[in-house]
Parts: C-alpha cells; structure tokens; sequence
C-alpha cells in the first residue's frame, strides 16, 4: 500500500502541475474554469494521500475514510453550456482537453487495478474512493470534450471515451 500511496501522490502532484499550466492556454472560460477546479481536486487528493502515508508511517492502519459522493463532480458542472470561442480555438482546447482525459483515465485505471489486487479492505476501500475521484474527473472532461465536438459539427469517426 505504502508504494502505491507514494505513486499516487507524485501522480497527483503532475496532475495539478498540469491543470494549473494548462488552464493558462486554453481560449474557452469554462474550460479554464475547470481546469482551475480539476488543479484544486488533485491538490486536495495530495493532501488526503499525505495523510494516509503519514498514517501508515505512524505504524497505524487505515480504517475510516471520509467518503465523498463522487456524483459531486458531474453535477458541479452539468447543465452549464461549454461558451462560444471560434472553432480554432475549439480545436487546441479539445487537444488539451484529450490530454486531461488521458491523464485522468490512466489515474482511474491506475487505482482500479491497485485495489483489484490489493487484499486488505481497508486499502482496498481507498483505492476505490481515489478510482471514484478520478472517473467524476474524467466524466467532467468527456461532457466538455462532446459539447466542443458536438458544437462543430465534428465528425471524428470515434470519441476517445
């Protein structure tokens, strides 16, 4: 647990590292408004993984977690309309925006396959939540990456979700 608590951290760590470098470039609002709240979420997931090596490295077991709905993150968002900015600058958000995808997928898999193989409940019941955490992410992404598509009329042939 303690290897897969110290990859997580540094995990989370890029991953505000990202969101705070790219909320700068990209041209549409809301999306930089997101990316600003996705930068404070991994923030916060540093924090609480602190917590849990701290925890670990006091010799203690890790039994009670404060468990948040992880519908919170779709609905922080949902219902709001992705704003007008020219179909250029669609284009290079949707090219951040994939990226943040990726990342947040990958971080889904990530805790899905640890908690998969881990043996201890407990753990196991963390991972879940972090997994939890990070597909609310990566579903706020996808509903920007759609509306952007949606909106220009893009036919791709695939979405990447």
């Amino acid at each position: 647990m303690y290897d897969i608590l110290k990859l997580a951290e540094q995990f989370e760590i890029e991953g505000y590292k990202f969101y705070t470098a790219k909320r700068e470039e990209v041209k549409n609002k809301q999306v930089s408004d997101i990316f600003d709240y996705l930068a404070q979420m991994e923030k916060e997931h540093t924090e609480f993984i602190r917590r849990l090596i701290k925890t670990l490295e006091e010799g203690r077991e890790v039994e009670s977690i404060e468990m948040q709905d992880s519908s919170y993150f779709k609905s922080r968002y949902e219902g709001q309309k992705i704003q007008e900015t020219s179909p250029e600058d669609d284009i290079a958000d949707l090219a951040v925006l994939r990226m943040a995808y990726l990342i947040e997928k990958d971080f889904m898999e990530f805790y899905k396959k640890a908690a998969e193989n881990e043996k201890n409940e407990s753990v196991k019941k963390v991972l879940v939540l972090l997994q939890d955490w990070e597909e609310g992410h990566k579903k706020i992404i996808e509903e920007q990456m759609k509306a952007i598509i949606e909106r220009n009329n893009l036919e791709l042939g695939f979405y990447p979700f």
